[in-house]
């Protein structure tokens, strides 16, 4: 009952049943009150056309002394049956004729009209006839005056009509037209109320299905046929919902594919947490559990570092600026990740805390690579110092002592004859000097700038020829003048590292180095007769080849190992092709 009266079918239907029975109660009253006037009037009309009549009358015939057809005219008027007495009295006020006859012979003050005595005395004394309402709605009298005779005595026709019961007549008509107007109303209300309930009701009771279906597992509702607003309405929520659905859809399959975790904290305490499936692999547990166990994940990160994550939601709880850290997290068997988190408050309304949601990226490989950088830069340096140390440092103290020698000699006079040791203090400096000119290109190729990659690959290769004593050939087929910049460097570093590995780990006999560039690419490629490099053992590389694929994404290159003839499963030539084209710093290269 309740549901129904909140209902708009309920309130505009009772609205206009309200509305309409005020004007109808108004316009009943009004046509009461026209009623019993028109009523009135017509008896006021009627009473003074029949009082007028009877006193010519009365006059004509009393003055030929015909009673009898005086008693025929009253007897005539009192056919009217709301007249309720009608006398004719003389100048002394004796009744001479009445409608009862009962009545004649007494004096009017005998008679029930004899409160019509002051009315009759003001008739006289104008002669003229009057219709007055004695009592409002009761009693309505009509006297009027005539001539008795020669004697020129003043008579009277008094009449007495009852208005109760035309003025009731006259209510019992505005009364049936009110229950007329009544049931024309109820009958209006009653088909309001079914078109309501068709054309409005039931059409927004199926939109308001419509809108509580919406959801992402189910289809789109139909929507209402028709042009009208309801029809507009449903259709444009059908429109919203499927374009939601299809947003929603590709949102999930965007956070279902992510391997980062997408979090979600509504500020209800009641609201479990939202999180994608990447959740599963980063921490180690399901999110399934999250529903039931709000904090399983803080479960999951070192005791030590829990304190950051929960001072992190406080502060974005309370609508703090977007926050970062870094946290380590234990899978069940042991094994640590880092995990970098990312924070950010979404305003709630009013009066409540923020929500908080963010990304949990696994950076346990950044962190390695970190860690192996710095054990490889110091593993360089350490080998760089005991180079140094054991042979550049050697070969200056044997010169040193040599010089030293040739100065006591040559002080002593006897500098004839030290033409040998002055020889080899010469070359011993010349090979100390190319072994630091070694170090220094390998540390900073400076060729690249001045003379272009070419000259670069070129003292690369007498590089790894002097160096680990293996012949090096290097062929250029094209002119690099207008590679400069990064990208050559990048090359160029790519050529060394690989021509490198080559020399120390695949004990080959010769290495090739071929460089050529055409319009659209640059292509790189290093052969050697040593052994095969397995892509098999790439998960367990070094700092090397992890950098030289990072030139490679830098130059958006890519590095294919061709197999050679002993076997499908080995590799004796790497290539590398460099788009020109798509590469900003090679893009505007021109091949001459």
């Amino acid at each position: 009952m309740k549901h129904l009266m909140r209902s708009l079918q309920f309130k505009i239907s009772v609205s206009l049943f309200v509305v309409g029975a005020t004007l109808i109660g108004i316009s009943a009253l009004r046509l009461n009150e026209r009623s019993k006037q028109t009523r009135r009037t017509a008896m006021m009309a009627l009473a003074f056309a029949e009082g007028s009549r009877l006193s010519g009358m009365s006059q004509h015939l009393l003055r030929r002394k015909v009673s009898r057809a005086a008693d025929l005219e009253l007897s005539y008027s009192s056919t009217n049956k709301d007249l309720r007495l009608g006398l004719i009295v003389d100048g002394s006020d004796i009744v001479r004729h009445a409608t009862m006859q009962q009545m004649r012979g007494l004096t009017l003050a005998e008679t029930p009209l004899a409160d019509v005595g002051p009315v009759l005395k003001k008739v006289r004394e104008s002669m003229e006839g009057r219709v007055v309402e004695l009592v409002r709605g009761k009693r309505l009298v009509a006297v009027f005056p005539f001539w008795e005779g020669l004697a020129q005595a003043k008579g009277s026709v008094i009449l007495e009509y009852d208005l109760e019961m035309p003025l009731a007549s006259a209510s019992a008509v505005a009364l049936h037209a009110l229950l007329a107007q009544s049931m024309a109303l109820m009958g209006g209300c009653l088909a309001l109320w079914l078109l309501l309930k068709k054309v409005v009701t039931d059409r927004v009771e199926a939109l308001v299905c419509q809108v509580q279906g919406m959801s992402l597992e189910s289809e789109p509702m139909l929507a209402m046929g028709g042009k009208d607003e309801l029809a507009q309405v449903s259709q444009a929520v059908r429109l919203t919902h499927d374009r939601l659905r299809h947003s929603e859809q590709r949102l999930h399959q965007i956070a279902a594919t992510m391997r980062d975790v997408f979090w979600l904290a509504p500020d209800a305490s009641g609201s479990f947490a939202f999180v994608n499936e990447a959740y599963a692999t980063v921490f180690s547990r399901q999110g399934a559990r999250l529903a039931t166990h709000r904090w399983d994940w803080l479960h999951a990160i070192v005791r030590e570092d829990r304190r950051r994550c929960l001072e992190m939601l406080r502060s974005l709880r309370q609508g703090g600026p977007r926050q970062e850290i870094e946290v380590r997290v234990a899978s069940p068997e042991g094994h640590l990740r880092w995990v970098r988190c990312r924070g950010f408050a979404v305003p709630g309304t009013e009066g409540h805390e923020c929500s908080v949601a963010g990304i949990a990226m696994d950076v346990s490989e950044r962190k390695t690579l970190e860690r192996r950088l710095l054990d490889t830069a110091e593993n360089e340096r350490r080998r760089i110092g005991m180079d140094l140390h054991d042979d550049l440092c050697q070969r200056l103290a044997a010169a040193l002592m040599k010089t030293g020698v040739l100065q006591s000699a040559l002080s002593r006079g006897g500098g004839n004859n030290q033409e040998p040791l002055a020889s080899e203090l010469a070359n011993d400096l010349s090979e100390a000097t190319g072994i630091a000119r070694g170090f220094a290109r390998g540390l900073a190729p400076v060729g690249i700038e001045a003379l272009g990659i070419t000259a670069a690959l070129s003292d690369l290769g007498d590089f790894i020829t002097r160096g680990f004593k293996i012949p090096c050939r290097v062929e250029c087929s094209a002119s690099d003048t207008g590679l400069t910049g990064e990208s050559a460097t990048h090359i160029f570093r790519v050529a060394q590292e690989l021509a490198t590995n080559a020399a120390k780990h695949a004990n080959p006999t010769w290495i090739e180095i071929s460089f050529e560039m055409t319009p659209q690419e640059a292509r790189l490629l290093v052969t050697h007769d040593g052994r095969p490099y397995r892509p098999a053992h790439a998960a367990i590389e070094g700092m090397g080849m992890h950098l030289v694929r990072q030139r490679l994404d830098a130059l958006g290159a890519s590095l294919s190992f061709h197999p050679s003839a002993q076997g499908e499963e080995s590799v004796s030539s790497v290539e590398c092709l460099i788009p020109l084209s798509l590469n900003p710093e090679t893009a505007t290269v021109e091949i001459a």
